[in-house]
Formats: structure tokens, sequence, C-alpha cells
């Protein structure tokens, strides 16, 4: 049996705290920045990245679109530098790079079992009520002070003075307990093989979109970090090209994870978020791969530059 499972409260989607989806169908949004001039991209935390795992049912009934390997590019799994070449794919409803996956669901699994024509679906509803807030502490009544000067003559050497009348005692509201919650949670479940069609066909197409997109930012020599608790960071091939020239001495001298983040702005890369710094610096030991990486690719540039200074060089 196939199943998925999805939840409503409010009507509102809800997320994690690492800022996966739960359930529902994810989005792709994000926003663009400059930074110092250079371009780069936070993708939207609606799409689970990192350390994740991909529906194995989703991977068993919609098989995989694989691209070919290539070198460029430079590719970070929770601060762990992966090195090329790399091959990017769609496996289910998820992305992997060299068989690792980094996006769990670009569409949720659910969505696709809502195609099928036998799908089941089961409700549960749990209603949770709120405890009502703490009462607040009491105010002791204080006595307002005797105003002797204030009385006459007579009152003040009367031999029998009347009681004074009490001070009013102020009476404290109790708070009232908030409404309780309902929360729905929605169970798609299919007995039998999944078969495609038309509609889920077309949410394939949606997600080979994704794989593709990966696939061209890489290729053109771009960077992308993608990590389980924070959103895919990506760049263009400027941003990688600084990051393979300042990174690796920064992950070698760096002793605090407070210095290495000092030092990574200070060298102009704050395209890189704090999040993944911290886990590049957890990862700081893979300097020597990135410092190799990086002298390959001098030295190959070095070669290339020799090579068109010699063929443009004019016959004598």
């Amino acid at each position: 049996m196939l199943h998925a499972d999805s939840a409503d409260i409010s009507s509102t989607d809800i997320f994690n705290r690492g800022g996966k989806p739960r359930f529902g169908t994810t989005g792709s949004g994000g926003s663009a920045l400059r930074q110092c001039g250079i371009f780069f991209l936070i993708v939207g935390a609606a799409l689970a990245c990192g350390a994740v795992e991909i529906p194995k049912a989703s991977g068993k009934a919609l098989g995989v679109t694989k691209g070919k390997p290539f070198s460029a590019g430079i590719v970070f799994i929770n601060g762990r530098y992966i090195p090329p070449p790399y091959e990017v794919e769609r496996w289910g409803v998820g992305i992997r790079i060299n068989k690792i996956p980094v996006m769990s669901a670009v569409i949720d699994w659910a969505e696709f079992l809502k195609t099928q024509s036998g799908v089941k679906v089961t409700k549960t509803e749990t209603t949770v009520a709120e405890p009502p807030a703490p009462e607040p502490e009491p105010v002791a009544n204080v006595e307002p002070a005797s105003d002797d000067f204030d009385m006459s003559l007579d009152e003040l050497f009367d031999d029998d003075p009347k009681p004074k009348k009490p001070a009013a005692k102020k009476v404290q509201p109790r708070r009232q307990p908030k409404p309780a919650k309902t929360s729905v949670q929605v169970v798609y479940s299919l007995d039998g093989d999944f078969e495609q069609n038309d509609a889920s066909r077309a949410l394939v197409a949606t997600i080979n979109k994704t794989r593709t997109d990966i696939n061209a930012s890489l290729m053109s020599g771009g960077f992308m970090c993608f990590g389980d608790r924070y959103p895919r960071v990506a760049g263009d091939a400027r941003t990688a090209g600084l990051i393979l020239e300042k990174l690796p001495d920064l992950m070698r001298v760096s002793a605090t994870q407070e210095s290495f983040l000092s030092a990574v702005r200070l060298a102009g890369l704050q395209f890189l978020t704090d999040p993944v710094c911290r886990d590049i610096f957890r990862n700081r030991r893979d300097y020597i791969k990135l410092q190799n990486r990086y002298e390959r690719q001098k030295q190959e540039n070095d070669i290339k530059r020799l090579i068109k200074e010699t063929v443009e060089q004019p016959l004598l």
C-alpha cells in the first residue's frame, strides 16, 4: 500500500523548525539579493534540503531522471565539500547529487497519490485545548494614609470618634481559557500499483525542471550549498571563484567559529549565510580538497591562457 499524509490547521501550511514542509505542496519561491555587486540566490525554505530522505514509494513509482556527469561548479552539503564530478538526478519526488538527497520533495508525494482513481482519503481530527494564561499576581490593598491634619477641631478632640470607611477592594478579572484548536490530519493511501497518467506526468515534468535548473547552474560554474536546517544558497561562477580563492585559507587558519565568521565577512564572502558558515567550519578539514581544486583550476587556466597567447601571436 502506498500512502502519504498531510494536515491542515486553520487552513494554513505548517512547517517544522528546520524549514522543511511537514505536509502539503511545497513551493520553489525565493528571493534574489545582491551583496557587493555579486548576484546570489537564497531559495525559499519551503524546499527541504540537506541530509533528508526521499519517500521510497515515490522512487519506485516515478523512477529516475539523470543528467550526464560534469566537473564544473562547487557543491556543499551540510557543510561538507563534495568534489566533482557531479551527477544531478531526480529520484521520485526529490533531487539527488551523487546519490546524496538534497531535496526531499519538490512536490509532495501526496499530490501524486491524488491523481490516482483508487486513492483513499482518511481524515483524523485532534482537538487540543490550550490552558488559560497564568493569573496576574494579586495586588495588595493599601489603606490610604490618615488625613488627620484636615480634621476639624471638634473631630480631633472628640471622645467617641467615628470609624473610618474602609477602602474598596480591587477585584482582578479572571483570565478566560483560550479556545481549543483543531488539527486535521489527512492520509492518502493507494491499494495496488501506482499508474502514471497525464496529471502525474505533468507533476514529474515540474520536478524535472528543478533538476535541469540545478544542473545548468552548476555546469555554468556556479556553487550551491544545501543543508537540512537552512534554505539552499546558490551563486554564479564569479562567487564560486571567490570561494575557491579565499575560503580554503580561512578554513585552515580559523581557530574558532566566531573568528571564522568574522574572517568570511572581511573577505567579502557575505553571500555565505551564518548557518552555512557554521557547517563549513565544522568540516574545515575539507580545506585541503578545496585548495587542491583551486590549484588544479589555476593551472588549467594558465595553460589555456598560454595556448591562447600562442595562437594569437603574429608570425614573424
